[in-house]
């Protein structure tokens, strides 16, 4: 009894100073560790990660959904090396860490030096200085970063081109997010390393085909190890964009015009005295039903595979990027000159000016008109003389046969008198017909073409040439020459290729101006769902009957059977697939040769399409822009190729 009484007692004790024990801990806890404890609470925190979602690809509506079809642009993984110049400075390494880099990477440390000046970023942010870096030098990177402070290696999505050069200006190209984007982006939309669209449709169509990020959230403790996941959302791809671009016809295009302009500059020029220059070129064509574009070529262009890879010095010259050279001539490679750069349109104007006329009463379909070599307006004391582009008298013509054989004296004559309009009642509420009939056609405003950058126009009217910045042009105000230019196409005015091609569609659907569009459709990446559909706007008319329309149509249909056009055309199939087309040769002044132009409605008794081809520096439009449009339309309906490539027959 006394041993159980004596071990109770130990127990008890024991129980005693562990209670005591465990109060002492919980004091020491509560009072004394308090704000301990309470750091490192506060130190595990939740971290979010954001994860990149896949870029939507780019396709033509041909190769779209066929097992075999080849994309205009895709992704492909790459493991690109960037630099935080601030760490990098901040680590008095710099010189050794580029020359490390250099090695490495084979690149010249003032290319380097070059990517890093760059002021395309923001200061904080680490600027690419290598793509597709092998995976022994990524992991030598990695394994060695105090080697290297400030580098980092990233697995990325990049672009790949399967069409290589296949519609440049369209597509356009993605570069590391530029500092006005991420200042107009909302919050979380782009992280300082994040990628975007920085021209055509890559841009254009950014917040589709960007995608939508992932999300991943994890608690992580004080040394930033992580604890547990908590969860967050998939990333959402980008959809990809359906244009209503036919692969074959804008490589077609593409092969044409470069191909013409070669062949162009062998070809010389008796009014310069030297071989035509032919510096610059654009195809454009359109579907006239709904403005859906198949094909839109412009040369010179570039490769948007020197964008992924990152520019050579070489490169940067040819797109004239680089202050320390002169570019590629000043040609611009960059710039689509389809719809963002303005032309004088020469006498492929003529049928909305002619209509015009006739709508004013100035001229009508059933009279006919002198065509002399040469025209002078009114009692005009300066004695100024307008010349016809032949030299000799083409007798007294219809307006049909004006536009047929391309008389630019009569248009002169209706010129003066939309002058005469002007001067009898100068503020009057219709004092300039002509201006508001083009401007009925679009012309003066862009397209409304889904691409950035656009050009609209010039239409000169009397408001302009009376304003105190013409001083120089017009000494005594607006004058005839105003309107008598004008109505060839001449003068100040100027239109982008993109607008003259939806004005001739517009002629051949009846008198419906269709907003182009190159977008057919978005779809979702399970290629079923259409995300957004782009709807061709037609709703837009012009103030024309369906008789006079077809009366310019039907005029136009001559053209290449016994007009300007006949020897381009020689051979062609007209009976089977009728040309409603209208040359034209926009002069230039003499420090440049002419603009040479075709545009055709196809076929013209029932206009499916418009084919518009332009050729700076290239001489009359009936001998290089015809015969350039005529392959284009062998190529649409397959037919067996003829015909001169490059033709001389000195008309307009």
């Amino acid at each position: 009894m006394e041993r159980s009484s004596a071990r109770l007692k130990v127990f008890a004790i024991l129980v005693l100073v562990m209670f005591g024990a465990l109060s002492t801990r919980l004091w020491f806890l509560q009072v004394l560790a308090t704000e301990v404890y309470a750091k490192k609470a506060q130190d595990n925190g939740v971290r979010t990660i954001a994860i990149d979602a896949l870029r939507g690809a780019i396709w033509t509506e041909d190769q779209y959904g066929k097992p075999d079809g080849v994309p205009l642009v895709e992704n492909r993984s790459s493991l690109e090396v960037r630099v935080d110049v601030q760490e990098l400075e901040a680590s008095d390494m710099a010189e050794e860490v580029l020359g490390r880099l250099s090695e490495m990477l084979d690149v010249p440390v003032r290319r380097i030096r070059a990517d890093l000046e760059s002021t395309q970023y923001f200061d904080y942010q680490p600027k690419p200085i290598a793509e597709f870096v092998d995976e022994e030098v990524a992991f030598a990177i990695r394994e060695r970063q105090e080697e290297f402070p400030g580098v980092q290696v990233r697995n990325t999505s990049v672009r790949e081109y399967p069409m290589q050069r296949t519609a440049s200006h369209i597509v356009g190209w993605v570069g590391q997010v530029q500092e006005e984007q991420l200042e107009q982006a909302r919050e979380g939309e782009y992280g300082p390393n994040d990628m975007a669209g920085i021209a055509g449709l890559e841009v254009q169509y950014e917040k589709w085909l960007r995608g939508r990020k992932g999300l991943a959230r994890y608690v992580v403790n004080s040394d930033g190890e992580r604890i547990r996941e908590l969860g967050g959302r998939e990333p959402t791809a980008g959809g990809d964009l359906v244009l209503t671009l036919h692969s074959g016809w804008q490589q077609a295009a593409e092969t044409y015009l470069q191909d013409s302009i070669d062949r162009t500059r062998q070809v010389f020029d008796e009014d310069s005295g030297t071989n035509f220059k032919a510096d610059a070129g654009v195809v454009v064509v359109l579907d006239v039903e709904t403005g859906g574009v198949k094909a839109m070529a412009s040369w010179p262009d570039f490769d948007p595979r020197w964008y992924v890879t990152g520019l050579t010095r070489g490169q940067q010259c040819y797109l004239g990027i680089d202050t320390r050279c002169t570019g590629a001539d000043g040609t611009a490679p960059l710039l689509s000159r389809a719809y963002q750069e303005v032309y004088l349109p020469g006498s492929t104007f003529k049928p909305f000016t002619a209509l015009a006329a006739v709508k004013e009463g100035f001229a009508n379909f059933g009279s006919t008109y002198e065509c002399p070599p040469e025209y002078v307006h009114g009692v005009d004391e300066s004695g100024t003389s307008f010349s016809n582009w032949s030299p000799t008298s083409l007798g007294y013509l219809t307006v049909a046969q004006s536009l047929i054989d391309s008389c630019d004296t009569n248009f002169y004559a209706w010129g003066s008198d939309f002058w005469y309009r002007y001067q009898n009642d100068p503020l009057g509420e219709n004092n300039e017909p002509l201006q508001r009939h083009l401007r009925a056609w679009g012309f003066d405003e862009p397209t409304g073409i889904d691409l950035p950058l656009e050009a609209g126009g010039f239409l000169p009217d009397a408001a302009w040439g009376n304003a105190w910045e013409q001083r120089d042009l017009f000494p005594d105000n607006w004058n005839p020459g105003g309107y008598i230019l004008t109505m060839i196409g001449s003068g100040y005015m100027s239109v982008t290729p993109l607008q003259l091609a939806t004005a001739y569609g517009a002629i051949a659907n009846d008198g419906h101006l269709c907003r182009p569009h190159v977008v057919d459709r978005i779809m979702g990446t399970d290629g079923e769902a259409v995300i957004k559909q782009v709807k061709g706007q037609c709703d837009r008319t012009v103030p024309y009957t369906k008789d006079q329309l077809d009366y310019i149509r039907n005029a136009l249909t001559q053209v290449p059977v016994s007009g300007t056009a006949t020897l381009p055309f020689l051979g062609f199939p007209l009976s089977d697939i009728p040309v409603a087309g209208k040359t034209g040769t926009a002069y230039r002044g003499t420090q440049f040769q002419d603009t040479s132009w075709f545009a055709a409605m196809v076929p013209a008794n029932d206009p499916k399409y418009v084919v518009v081809a332009m050729v700076e520096q290239a001489g009359f439009g009936s001998d290089v822009a015809a015969p350039l449009v005529r392959r284009m339309i062998e190529t649409m309906y397959g037919i067996e190729p003829g015909g001169q490539i490059i033709s001389q027959t000195g008309q307009d």
